[in-house]
C-alpha cells in the first residue's frame, strides 16, 4: 500500500506537526518505512548524509513511502512531497484525511502533487512552498481536485509563500518567470462546458483528479487567503503554462482573498467557470495577461490590482466567454468593482506579447462587466474591445446590446492615442476586423459611436490628470519602478454600488464594501500592505 514521499533537507528541529505530516496514523507508515527492511527511522539519521539539496532531476524510486536525508544533528528542514502511484499528499484511509504543512518547514513540490478528491491539506501561516525546476511532464505544481479541500490562510504579517526552489539561494524579481508550474483549485461549480472536463496543461496520466465543472453552485475548496505565488508559468505539456492560480470550476462557498501572483510566465489569474466571489487580488509583472475569465464564470469581485511589466506582458484583462458552441450558458456574467490596471506604459515601443492590445477585451459571448475601476497607462495601441461578428453569430456584443456587459463609473488616464486630454472613448474602442481592417461585425463602424456615447452616459471618464498621488516608470514610461496607490483627482469619488454585485451567485465576499472612491485603493479598502505580505511592496512597487 502506498501513501505519498517525501524527503527532508537540512536542519531544524522536528516537531509535533511533522509527526502530524508523517506518522499518522504511525502504525501504518512505520510498517511502510519497515517493509524492505532498510527501516528508515526518524530519530536516528542514517550513517551517511545525503546531499543537502537536489534542484533538478527525478526523485528516485524506493520500496519505501517517506525517505528521509539527515543533517549531522539529525534534524530536518525542507520537505519534499511527491505524489506516488496519485496518492496524494495525504495518507489515505476510508474516510479521507487531512494533512498539515507547517511553518518551520519549507515544502518543496517534486512533480505534479495532488490534494485527492475526500482530502485535506492545511497549511500554516508563514509556510514557504518551493516547486522545483522542470518543464512539461517534469514540471511541478500543487493541485487541489475536485472534492479536495485546501484551507491555507495566512495573515498579513504572515503571509503563506509558493516560488521556486531557487529562492533559497538567490535573490528573485519580476523577469524570473516560468520557474515553476503555479498552483490550481478544481470544483465541481457550473461552466459552460456540457460536462466535466480537464483542465488545461495538466499531464492525462493523472486521470479523473484533473476533471472539473458540475452543478454544485455552493462549492467549497476551502481557504485560500493572504497567499503569494511566485515566478511560475514553465512550459507544460501541448504548449500550455499554469496561471499563478487556475480555479476551474470553484464555487461560491470558497474563500479566495488577498492572493498575490508575481512573476507568472503565462496569465496572473485564470477562471475556467465556477461562481468563487473574490477580493483583495494583485497580479505584478506576468508575461501575458493579468485577470483571464473563460466558460461561463459567474461571481462578483472587488478591489483587483494588475501591475505590468515594461518588456513583456499581455492584456490587463481578457474576458471570454464560451469556446465551442460560443452560445453556451451560463453566460460569463461576472462583475469587477474597483480594479486598478497599471498597463506597460505608453512609451513602450517594442515589448513581446499582446503588449495591452487591447487593454481590456470582451469576446466569445462574454458578459463581464466593470465598475468603479481605473484603467491607466497603457500604450498608444491601448485600448477596449467588445468583439462583433456578423449577424447570426455570438457575440460579446450582444451581451452588452442585451445590457448584461456593463461598464459604469469608470475612469481611464494616459491610455491609447493622444495622452493629452484630448483623446475620446471613439478613440479607445478598437472595432472587431477582417484581416484587411474592415469592420467585421454587423454594427460596422456605427458601434464605436455608440458604444462611446453609451461609455459616456454610464459616468466613465478620460481624465488628463493623475488619479493617484505618484507613478514613476523607468525613464519616464517603461516599468513601473515605484507607485502611490493613494486616490487624487477625479478617483477620490464617483463610485457606485453595482446593482447586482453578489446576486450570480451568494457565498463568501458575495457583498459590496461601499466605498466612494474609484480604482482599487482608498479609505475602506483592507489591503494591509503596510504588512509587506505581497511581493511588490517587498520589492518597492508600491509605496
Amino acid at each position: 500500500m502506498n501513501f505519498f514521499r517525501t524527503t527532508i533537507l537540512e536542519s531544524r528541529s522536528l516537531g509535533p506537526l511533522f509527526v502530524g505530516l508523517l506518522l499518522i496514523p504511525a502504525l501504518v507508515f512505520i510498517t511502510a518505512c519497515d517493509s524492505n527492511g532498510s527501516g528508515d527511522n526518524m530519530d536516528s539519521p542514517p550513517a551517511e548524509q545525503e546531499p543537502a539539496r537536489l534542484d533538478t532531476g527525478p526523485v528516485e524510486e524506493t520500496d519505501t513511502n517517506v525517505d528521509v536525508d539527515y543533517d549531522d544533528d539529525g534534524t530536518a528542514e525542507v520537505v519534499r512531497v511527491t505524489d506516488v502511484n496519485n496518492n496524494g499528499v495525504v495518507p489515505r484511509d476510508a474516510n479521507g484525511s487531512t494533512v498539515t504543512w507547517s511553518s518551520d518547514k519549507t515544502y518543496e513540490l517534486n512533480g505534479f502533487v495532488f490534494v485527492n478528491p475526500g482530502d485535506t491539506l492545511e497549511i500554516e501561516p508563514g509556510t514557504e512552498i518551493q516547486g522545483r525546476l522542470g518543464g512539461g511532464a517534469d514540471a511541478s505544481a500543487l493541485i487541489v481536485a475536485s472534492g479536495g479541500v485546501i484551507e491555507a490562510e495566512g495573515t498579513a504579517s504572515d503571509p503563506i509563500v509558493f516560488t521556486s526552489v531557487r529562492a533559497a539561494d538567490e535573490t528573485l524579481g519580476r523577469d524570473d518567470r516560468g520557474l515553476w508550474g503555479g498552483v490550481i483549485l478544481l470544483g465541481d461549480a457550473p461552466t459552460n462546458n456540457g460536462s466535466e472536463v480537464a483542465i488545461e496543461g495538466v499531464p492525462d496520466n493523472t486521470g479523473a483528479r484533473i476533471l472539473y465543472g458540475g452543478q454544485n453552485v455552493d462549492h467549497d475548496v476551502g481557504t485560500f487567503k493572504y497567499v503569494s505565488i511566485r515566478h511560475t508559468g514553465t512550459q507544460l505539456g501541448n504548449g500550455d503554462e499554469i496561471q499563478g492560480l487556475t480555479l476551474g470550476g470553484v464555487g461560491s462557498g470558497s474563500t479566495i482573498e488577498y492572493v498575490e501572483s508575481y512573476a507568472s510566465d503565462d496569465d496572473g489569474f485564470e477562471w475556467f467557470g465556477g461562481t468563487v466571489n473574490t477580493k483583495y487580488l494583485i497580479t505584478a509583472y506576468e508575461s501575458d495577461d493579468a485577470f483571464d475569465i473563460d466558460q461561463g464564470y459567474r461571481g462578483s469581485n472587488q478591489f483587483w490590482l494588475a501591475v505590468q511589466g515594461g518588456n513583456e506582458s499581455g492584456r490587463a484583462s481578457e474576458m471570454d466567454g464560451a469556446g465551442s458552441p460560443e452560445s453556451a450558458e451560463p453566460y460569463a456574467e461576472s462583475i469587477i468593482s474597483n480594479a486598478t490596471y497599471l498597463g506597460m506604459g505608453p512609451g513602450v515601443s517594442d515589448a513581446s506579447g499582446d503588449a495591452n492590445d487591447p487593454f481590456i477585451i470582451h469576446r466569445d459571448n462574454n458578459a463581464t462587466s466593470y465598475h468603479n475601476s481605473v484603467f491607466a497607462g497603457g500604450r498608444t495601441n491601448a485600448g477596449i474591445q467588445i468583439e462583433d461578428l456578423e449577424a447570426g453569430s455570438e457575440d460579446a456584443a450582444n451581451r452588452w446590446a442585451a445590457g448584461q456587459l456593463e461598464h459604469q463609473d469608470n475612469l481611464w488616464y494616459n491610455i491609447g492615442p493622444g495622452f493629452s486630454g484630448q483623446t475620446t472613448f471613439e478613440d479607445l474602442i478598437q472595432l472587431t476586423t477582417d484581416d484587411d481592417g474592415t469592420p467585421s461585425g454587423d454594427r460596422g463602424n456605427a458601434l464605436k459611436g455608440n458604444l462611446a456615447d453609451y461609455l459616456r452616459s454610464e459616468n466613465n471618464a478620460i481624465v488628463n490628470k493623475n488619479p493617484y498621488a505618484s507613478i514613476s516608470r523607468t525613464n519616464g514610461n517603461g516599468a513601473i519602478q515605484s507607485f502611490d496607490p493613494t486616490p487624487v483627482n477625479a478617483a477620490t469619488s464617483g463610485a457606485n454600488e453595482p446593482s447586482d454585485f453578489g446576486n450570480k451567485s451568494a457565498g463568501v465576499n458575495d457583498s459590496w464594501t461601499s466605498v466612494s472612491f474609484r480604482g482599487a485603493f482608498g479609505s475602506g479598502a483592507e489591503w494591509n500592505l503596510d504588512s509587506d505580505w505581497a511581493k511588490i511592496t517587498q520589492d518597492g512597487t508600491v509605496q
